[in-house]
C-alpha cells in the first residue's frame, strides 16, 4: 500500500470510529399502557462511563409528561455499608440511594432529574469503620476539592479543607477501627480529628492537632491503639490516646516514640507504607516499584532488619499498583495489577512476602480485593465471577457467577453484597444460590398485563418484576423476551432522529386522538447545540517508561486513544513496554532515532540526516514489534524548523506540534539552573484546560517519563483527572491524525 492510499484508509477508518464512538446517549424502545403510563430505557456509551441502561417511568397528559420521570432501576457504580450494616449505598451517575437492609425498602437520597451528559466518574468515600461517618472530596476544580466530613445519622456536613486535592483513586484520610479519630493530609500536613466533636463545633483549633509533615502515605494505624508516623527516615509510633497531648504540647514532647530507622528517606508524595497489628513487621513500597519487608525489633533509632528486599520484576508485565495486606496470623502479602506486555487485560496478583517474593494467585480482569472486617477472608471480582479467598491460607472459599460484577461490600463477615450488570445480590458465602434484590439495568421494560407491575428485561432471559411500595425488584428467572406495546388509542411512542450531537436519538410521544401533535419526551434530547471541540494527546517516550502502565490504563479505561511518539533510545531501552504500546489501541509515530537534541554540534542536519534518522528509526520499531510507525513524527525537543520539517515531508512524514506553552517534564533541577519554570501537575491541568478552551481544542503533551531530576508529583500520575476535565467541558477526545488532516 502505497503512502497516500495507507493515509486515506487511516482517515476513512478513523472518521467512521470516531463517529461511533461519541454517539453518546440513547433511548431505547418505549411501551405504554392503557393508563397513558410509559416505561422506557435510557442508556449511555460515553468515554470514562461505565455502559448501562436505566428504566424510567412517566405518565403523559395532554401529549407531554404529566409528571417528571422516575428512574427506577439503580445501578451499583459504587457501593458502601454503612450505619452497622443497616444502610446499603448504592451510587451512579444519577444520584445517590439507600437500601435498608432490615426493611428491604429503597429511598433516593440524592438524584438528578436531568440525563447526566458527561463523563460523571464518580469520586470514592473513605466510610468510617461503624459507617457513620463519611469523608470524601467534593470536586470543584479540574484537580481540586473540599474535603467534607459527614454525619451519616444527622445528615450534617462539615468542611475539613476548602482547596484538598482531588483524586479518583483515594480520599487523604485513614480511620482508627473504633472510629473515634481520623487523620487527614492538608496542604503537606498530617491533622488528627474527632469526628464527632467536629459536627458538633466542640474540636479544638486545627493548629493544635497537628502531627507532622506529609501526606497521608506518611501515617498508618496498627491494633486500633497506634499511629504509626513516618518523618524522613525515621518511625514514630504515637499512642492513640495521646494525640491530644502530643497536639498541645508538640514542640516539648516530639512527635511520639521513635521505634526505629529506615536506611533511606521515605517521600511521602510517592511511596507507601503498612505495619502489622503487633507493631512487629513494616513493609515499604518505594516509588511503587521496589518492596521491602522489615522486622521491628528496636526501641530506639536504630535500622529495622531487611528480611526481603527487591524490585517488582515480572518478564510478562509491568506493574500498574500494589497494596500491602496483613493476615490474622501477621504475615504480610502483596496484591498486584499488572498490565501484560502482549495484552490490554489487567492481571491480579498475590504474592507471599517473607525471604522471597512469591507469587501464590494470578486472576486476569481482576477488580481490587475487598477485605472483611476481620481481614479473615477477601473478596474480588474476575469477569462474571466474585471469587471468596481464606486470608491466612489464600485457599479459595467459594465463587459465585451470573453476571459482570462492578461492586462489591461486605454485609457482615459471611455475607455480601454484589453489584452488578443485572442486578444486585445478597450472597451468604457458604451457600450457592443468591437473593436478587434490586434491578441494576434493563434491556427493555414493560408493563405485566396480569399485574401491572413494571417487568425488566436485563439481558439473556432474566426478568424483574418491580414493587412499587418498596421500590425494589424480586426475579422472575427467566422469561420469553417481551414484544413492546408502543401505542394505544391515544397516543403512539418511538424513537427518532435529533440534531442533538449529545444523542443518538430521541424518544417522542405522537398524540393520536383530538389534535394531532408530536412532542419529545426530553426537550433538551432535540435541542440543537455546536459541534464538539476535539482534543488530541501527544505521548512523548524519550528515554524513561515510568508513566507508561498509567498511562495506557487510564487511556483504556476511559475508551480513547492517543499517539505514541518513541525515539530509538526508549525502543533500545524499553523493549517489552514497547511491544505493549505496539498492541494497545493507540497510534505510534516517530520521534526520530534518538532522544538528543538534533541542532546541538556534531549533528549536520540536512535533509539526507532526517531521512536516514527517521528511516532507522522505523528499522529499529518494526525489529522490535513487527509493526510500522505512523508517517506522523517530531524531533525530541520540537526544534522543527522550516528545513526540517521540509525533509521529513519529503521523506512522507508530516510534523506535529502540540501546545508547548507549559512542560510536564520540567523538574525542580531544571528550574534551579534556568532551563524552564517549574510547574506541578494541577496547575498544568488549569493550563491546558485554558489553552483549549480560548483555542477551541487542540493537541496536549505528556510525558511517558523523566529520566532525570525530581518532580513533586508528574502529570501522568494525573491522566484521569486531565480526562475528566476534557471530557465534563464537552470537548471530544479524538486520535492525533484526525485533528491533523483536518
Amino acid at each position: 500500500m502505497n503512502i497516500k492510499l495507507k493515509r486515506l484508509f487511516v482517515i476513512l477508518t478513523l472518521s467512521f470510529s470516531i463517529s461511533a464512538l461519541y454517539a453518546g446517549i440513547r433511548f431505547g424502545d418505549a411501551e405504554i399502557n392503557e393508563k397513558d403510563e410509559i416505561v422506557y430505557t435510557i442508556s449511555h456509551k460515553l468515554p470514562g462511563t461505565i455502559s448501562y441502561s436505566s428504566l424510567f417511568t412517566a405518565s403523559i397528559k395532554n401529549g407531554v409528561l404529566a409528571s417528571e420521570p422516575k428512574m427506577i432501576t439503580c445501578f451499583p457504580e459504587k457501593m458502601e455499608m454503612l450505619s452497622d450494616g443497616h444502610f446499603l449505598q448504592i451510587r451512579n451517575r444519577y444520584g445517590t440511594a439507600w437500601l435498608n437492609t432490615q426493611t428491604k425498602e429503597v429511598n433516593w437520597k440524592k438524584y438528578t432529574s436531568s440525563i447526566p451528559l458527561n463523563s460523571m466518574r464518580l469520586a470514592p468515600m473513605s466510610v468510617s469503620p461503624d459507617g457513620k461517618w463519611l469523608c470524601y472530596s467534593e470536586k470543584t476544580g479540574y484537580a481540586s476539592g473540599k474535603l467534607i466530613l459527614e454525619s451519616v445519622e444527622k445528615n450534617k456536613r462539615i468542611v475539613i479543607d476548602e482547596k484538598s486535592s482531588f483524586s479518583y483513586e483515594n480520599v487523604p484520610v485513614k480511620w482508627l477501627s473504633d472510629s473515634s479519630v481520623f487523620v487527614y493530609a492538608k496542604e503537606g500536613v498530617i491533622y488528627f480529628c474527632n469526628p464527632d466533636a467536629m459536627v458538633r463545633g466542640v474540636e479544638v483549633a486545627e493548629e493544635y492537632r497537628q502531627i507532622g509533615p506529609g501526606t497521608i502515605n506518611a501515617v498508618n494505624w496498627a491494633d486500633g491503639k497506634y499511629l504509626i508516623y513516618i518523618d524522613r527516615d525515621l518511625v514514630y509510633r504515637i499512642n492513640a490516646k495521646e494525640l491530644y497531648t502530643l497536639g498541645l504540647y508538640s514542640n516539648v514532647i516530639g512527635k511520639g516514640t521513635a521505634i526505629g530507622r529506615l536506611p533511606s528517606a521515605f517521600i511521602s508524595s510517592r511511596d507507601t507504607f503498612s505495619v502489622n497489628d503487633e507493631v512487629s513487621a513494616f513493609v515499604f513500597i518505594q516509588n511503587g516499584k521496589t518492596f521491602t519487608y522489615y522486622g521491628i525489633n528496636s526501641k530506639n533509632y536504630d535500622y529495622f532488619d531487611v528480611i526481603y528486599s527487591g524490585p517488582f520484576f515480572d518478564l510478562k508485565s509491568s506493574l500498574l499498583e500494589a497494596q500491602i495486606m496483613w493476615t490474622q496470623n501477621q504475615t504480610p502479602f502483596i496484591w498486584t495489577r499488572s498490565l501484560p506486555y502482549n495484552s490490554d487485560k489487567i492481571v491480579s496478583s498475590v504474592y507471599r512476602l517473607d525471604q522471597k517474593l512469591t507469587k501464590i494467585i494470578e486472576i486476569e480482569d481482576s477488580g481490587l480485593p475487598i477485605l472483611s472486617k476481620d481481614k479473615a477472608k477477601c473478596a474480588f471480582s474476575s469477569g462474571t465471577t466474585v471469587h471468596i479467598y481464606n486470608t491466612t491460607t489464600w485457599k479459595k472459599i467459594s465463587d459465585l457467577t451470573g453476571e459482570h460484577v462492578y461492586s462489591i461490600a461486605w454485609y457482615d463477615l459471611n455475607t455480601l453484597y454484589i453489584g452488578g450488570s443485572r442486578s444486585i445480590r445478597k450472597w451468604n458465602i457458604y451457600e450457592s444460590y443468591s437473593d436478587a434484590i434490586m434491578a441494576s439495568s434493563a434491556e427493555n421494560g414493560y408493563w405485566d398485563g396480569a399485574s401491572g407491575r413494571v417487568v425488566a428485561e436485563s439481558g439473556n432471559g432474566y426478568a424483574y418484576a418491580y414493587t412499587p411500595s418498596s421500590r425494589t425488584w424480586k426475579s422472575m428467572g427467566i422469561q420469553e423476551k417481551h414484544v413492546d406495546i408502543s401505542r394505544n388509542g391515544r397516543y403512539r411512542l418511538f424513537c427518532g432522529d435529533t440534531p442533538n450531537k449529545n444523542y443518538e436519538n430521541a424518544l417522542y410521544i405522537r398524540t393520536l386522538a383530538g389534535k394531532a401533535i408530536t412532542n419529545p419526551v426530553y426537550a433538551e434530547s432535540i435541542k440543537k447545540i455546536d459541534e464538539k471541540k476535539k482534543v488530541a494527546f501527544v505521548f512523548d517516550a524519550y528515554d524513561n517508561a515510568d508513566g507508561l502502565t498509567r498511562i495506557l490504563y487510564e487511556m483504556g479505561l476511559y475508551n480513547v486513544s492517543g499517539t505514541f511518539f518513541v525515539n530509538g533510545e526508549f525502543i533500545r531501552r524499553y523493549p517489552n513496554e514497547t511491544r505493549q504500546i505496539s498492541v494497545s489501541k493507540n497510534e505510534v509515530a516517530s520521534m526520530f532515532f534518538s532522544s538528543s537534541q538534533i541542532n546541538q554540534k556534531g549533528f549536520v542536519t540536512d535533509e539526507d540526516f532526517i531521512r536516514r534518522g527517521l528511516a532507522r528509526n522505523e528499522d529499529e520499531y518494526y525489529a522490535c514489534t513487527s509493526k510500522e510507525l505512523s508517517l506522523l513524527w517530531h524531533d525530541p525537543v520540537y526544534e522543527g524548523g522550516e528545513k526540517i520539517i521540509e525533509a521529513g515531508n519529503n521523506a512522507g512524514y508530516t510534523y506535529v506540534k502540540p501546545f508547548l506553552g507549559v512542560r510536564d517534564s520540567t523538574s525542580f533541577e531544571d528550574a534551579i539552573y534556568g532551563r524552564g519554570k517549574y510547574v506541578n501537575a494541577s496547575e498544568i491541568i488549569d493550563i491546558y484546560m485554558r489553552y483549549l478552551k480560548s483555542n477551541g481544542g487542540g493537541l496536549l503533551p505528556v510525558t511517558v517519563g523523566i529520566s532525570s531530576g525530581t518532580r513533586e508529583n508528574y502529570l501522568y500520575d494525573n491522566l484521569d483527572l486531565l480526562l475528566s476535565a476534557i471530557l465534563d467541558s464537552g470537548f471530544d477526545i479524538v486520535p492525533l491524525r484526525y485533528i491533523v488532516e483536518n
